[in-house]
Protein backbone atom coordinates (compact mmCIF):
# COMPACT_ATOMS: atom_id res chain seq x y z
CA UNK A 1 0.00 0.00 0.00
CA UNK A 2 1.33 3.45 -1.11
CA UNK A 3 2.42 5.82 1.72
CA UNK A 4 -0.12 8.45 1.00
CA UNK A 5 -2.67 9.30 3.86
CA UNK A 6 -5.90 10.89 1.50
CA UNK A 7 -7.76 9.05 -0.90
CA UNK A 8 -9.99 10.43 -3.84
CA UNK A 9 -13.19 8.25 -2.18
CA UNK A 10 -16.39 7.39 -4.20
CA UNK A 11 -19.33 6.17 -1.80
CA UNK A 12 -21.92 4.80 -3.23
CA UNK A 13 -26.15 5.83 -3.84
CA UNK A 14 -28.48 3.33 -2.53
CA UNK A 15 -31.90 3.25 -3.90
CA UNK A 16 -35.09 2.65 -1.64
CA UNK A 17 -38.73 3.69 -2.15
CA UNK A 18 -38.79 6.18 0.40
CA UNK A 19 -35.92 8.55 -0.87
CA UNK A 20 -36.24 11.54 -2.84
CA UNK A 21 -35.07 12.25 -6.14
CA UNK A 22 -32.98 15.58 -6.22
CA UNK A 23 -30.80 16.30 -3.01
CA UNK A 24 -28.14 13.37 -3.54
CA UNK A 25 -27.98 13.63 -7.06
CA UNK A 26 -27.75 17.57 -7.08
CA UNK A 27 -25.18 16.74 -3.71
CA UNK A 28 -22.73 14.23 -6.04
CA UNK A 29 -23.06 16.46 -9.31
CA UNK A 30 -24.73 13.37 -11.32
CA UNK A 31 -27.52 13.24 -13.33
CA UNK A 32 -30.92 12.02 -11.13
CA UNK A 33 -31.88 8.37 -12.85
CA UNK A 34 -35.24 8.31 -12.41
CA UNK A 35 -34.73 5.96 -9.08
CA UNK A 36 -35.16 7.72 -5.51
CA UNK A 37 -31.72 7.93 -4.16
CA UNK A 38 -32.06 7.57 -0.47
CA UNK A 39 -28.92 7.06 0.88
CA UNK A 40 -25.23 7.98 0.38
CA UNK A 41 -22.99 5.29 2.13
CA UNK A 42 -19.26 6.31 2.68
CA UNK A 43 -17.96 3.33 4.09
CA UNK A 44 -16.13 -0.47 4.33
CA UNK A 45 -20.09 -2.61 4.47
CA UNK A 46 -19.63 -5.33 2.05
CA UNK A 47 -22.77 -4.45 1.07
CA UNK A 48 -22.22 -1.33 -0.95
CA UNK A 49 -18.37 -0.51 0.46
CA UNK A 50 -17.14 2.65 -1.03
CA UNK A 51 -14.46 2.88 -4.66
CA UNK A 52 -11.41 4.52 -3.36
CA UNK A 53 -8.67 5.30 -5.84
CA UNK A 54 -5.04 4.27 -5.24
CA UNK A 55 -1.95 4.60 -6.94
CA UNK A 56 -2.35 0.96 -7.93
CA UNK A 57 -5.94 1.60 -9.22
CA UNK A 58 -9.58 1.92 -7.90
CA UNK A 59 -10.09 -0.90 -5.20
CA UNK A 60 -12.83 -0.82 -2.69
CA UNK A 61 -12.47 0.02 1.17
CA UNK A 62 -13.50 -3.68 2.67
CA UNK A 63 -10.57 -4.71 0.77
CA UNK A 64 -7.87 -2.32 1.01
CA UNK A 65 -8.72 -2.36 5.17
CA UNK A 66 -8.85 -6.21 4.94
CA UNK A 67 -5.67 -6.34 3.09
CA UNK A 68 -3.81 -4.03 5.38
CA UNK A 69 -6.14 -3.15 8.57
CA UNK A 70 -3.39 -1.96 10.94
CA UNK A 71 -2.19 0.04 8.58
CA UNK A 72 -5.39 1.47 7.27
CA UNK A 73 -7.30 1.46 10.59
CA UNK A 74 -4.75 2.25 12.93
CA UNK A 75 -3.50 -0.37 15.60
CA UNK A 76 -5.87 0.89 18.42
CA UNK A 77 -9.05 0.51 15.95
CA UNK A 78 -7.81 -2.50 14.37
CA UNK A 79 -7.12 -4.09 17.45
CA UNK A 80 -10.75 -2.45 19.28
CA UNK A 81 -13.27 -3.29 16.58
CA UNK A 82 -11.36 -4.92 13.90
CA UNK A 83 -13.06 -2.95 10.92
CA UNK A 84 -13.86 0.32 9.98
CA UNK A 85 -16.31 0.85 13.21
CA UNK A 86 -18.80 3.07 11.33
CA UNK A 87 -20.64 3.57 8.06
CA UNK A 88 -21.15 7.23 7.32
CA UNK A 89 -24.53 7.96 5.08
CA UNK A 90 -26.45 10.72 4.12
CA UNK A 91 -29.94 10.53 3.87
CA UNK A 92 -32.74 12.04 1.56
CA UNK A 93 -35.86 11.58 3.27
CA UNK A 94 -38.96 12.02 1.07
CA UNK A 95 -41.91 9.56 2.85
CA UNK A 96 -41.89 8.83 6.36
CA UNK A 97 -39.45 5.45 7.63
CA UNK A 98 -41.30 2.35 9.37
CA UNK A 99 -40.07 2.30 13.24
CA UNK A 100 -36.62 0.58 13.61
CA UNK A 101 -35.82 -1.27 16.59
CA UNK A 102 -31.44 -1.91 16.28
CA UNK A 103 -30.45 -4.86 18.06
CA UNK A 104 -27.43 -4.62 20.67
CA UNK A 105 -23.94 -5.82 19.50
CA UNK A 106 -24.23 -9.26 21.70
CA UNK A 107 -27.68 -9.83 19.76
CA UNK A 108 -26.12 -8.78 16.55
CA UNK A 109 -23.82 -10.67 16.42
CA UNK A 110 -25.88 -13.71 17.20
CA UNK A 111 -28.41 -13.06 14.41
CA UNK A 112 -26.06 -12.64 11.78
CA UNK A 113 -24.65 -15.99 13.13
CA UNK A 114 -27.84 -17.54 13.47
CA UNK A 115 -28.77 -16.44 9.40
CA UNK A 116 -25.44 -17.30 8.21
CA UNK A 117 -25.75 -21.05 9.77
CA UNK A 118 -29.53 -21.06 8.40
CA UNK A 119 -27.81 -20.18 4.65
CA UNK A 120 -29.93 -17.36 4.23
CA UNK A 121 -28.09 -14.86 1.42
CA UNK A 122 -26.70 -11.53 2.79
CA UNK A 123 -29.21 -9.64 0.05
CA UNK A 124 -32.40 -12.07 0.76
CA UNK A 125 -35.44 -10.10 1.89
CA UNK A 126 -36.32 -12.21 4.86
CA UNK A 127 -32.79 -11.65 6.33
CA UNK A 128 -32.65 -9.20 9.48
CA UNK A 129 -29.33 -9.05 10.22
CA UNK A 130 -26.71 -7.99 6.93
CA UNK A 131 -23.75 -7.69 9.06
CA UNK A 132 -22.55 -8.42 13.04
CA UNK A 133 -23.16 -5.27 14.30
CA UNK A 134 -25.28 -3.33 16.08
CA UNK A 135 -26.34 0.48 14.79
CA UNK A 136 -25.74 3.06 16.68
CA UNK A 137 -26.52 6.46 14.82
CA UNK A 138 -25.74 10.05 15.19
CA UNK A 139 -27.84 12.47 13.02
CA UNK A 140 -27.26 15.64 11.73
CA UNK A 141 -30.34 17.42 10.26
CA UNK A 142 -29.34 19.84 7.23
CA UNK A 143 -32.72 20.63 6.85
CA UNK A 144 -36.64 20.26 8.51
CA UNK A 145 -36.63 16.34 9.92
CA UNK A 146 -39.10 14.78 12.22
CA UNK A 147 -37.44 11.83 14.26
CA UNK A 148 -38.85 9.68 16.90
CA UNK A 149 -36.43 7.96 18.95
CA UNK A 150 -37.30 5.66 21.71
CA UNK A 151 -39.76 5.27 23.87
CA UNK A 152 -40.91 7.56 27.12
CA UNK A 153 -41.06 5.31 30.20
CA UNK A 154 -44.58 4.38 31.31
CA UNK A 155 -45.01 7.17 33.61
CA UNK A 156 -43.74 10.05 31.22
CA UNK A 157 -45.79 8.80 28.15
CA UNK A 158 -48.75 8.34 30.55
CA UNK A 159 -47.93 12.37 31.42
CA UNK A 160 -48.04 13.63 28.07
CA UNK A 161 -50.96 11.81 26.92
CA UNK A 162 -52.94 13.25 29.94
CA UNK A 163 -51.19 17.14 29.37
CA UNK A 164 -51.56 17.53 25.15
CA UNK A 165 -54.71 17.75 24.53
CA UNK A 166 -54.27 16.47 20.59
CA UNK A 167 -52.95 13.14 22.98
CA UNK A 168 -56.11 12.83 25.43
CA UNK A 169 -57.84 10.28 23.01
CA UNK A 170 -55.01 7.78 22.80
CA UNK A 171 -54.71 7.52 26.88
CA UNK A 172 -57.87 5.17 27.00
CA UNK A 173 -55.83 2.80 23.75
CA UNK A 174 -52.21 2.80 25.85
CA UNK A 175 -54.34 2.09 29.25
CA UNK A 176 -55.73 -1.28 27.54
CA UNK A 177 -53.10 -2.14 24.89
CA UNK A 178 -49.80 -0.76 26.31
CA UNK A 179 -46.55 0.78 23.97
CA UNK A 180 -47.74 -2.26 20.99
CA UNK A 181 -51.23 -0.73 20.81
CA UNK A 182 -50.23 2.58 20.81
CA UNK A 183 -48.13 2.72 18.47
CA UNK A 184 -49.91 0.58 16.06
CA UNK A 185 -52.75 3.17 16.30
Amino acid sequence: MENKKLFLLKGKVQHYAWGGYDYIPQLLNITPNGQPSAEYWMGAHVSAPSVIATANGDTTLDQLVAANPQQVLGAATQSRFGELPYLFKILDVKDMLSIQVHPTKSEAEKGFARENEAGIPLNAPNRNYKDANHKPEIMVALGEFWLLHGFLPEDKLTAVLANVPAFNFLTPIFEKEGYFGLYKR
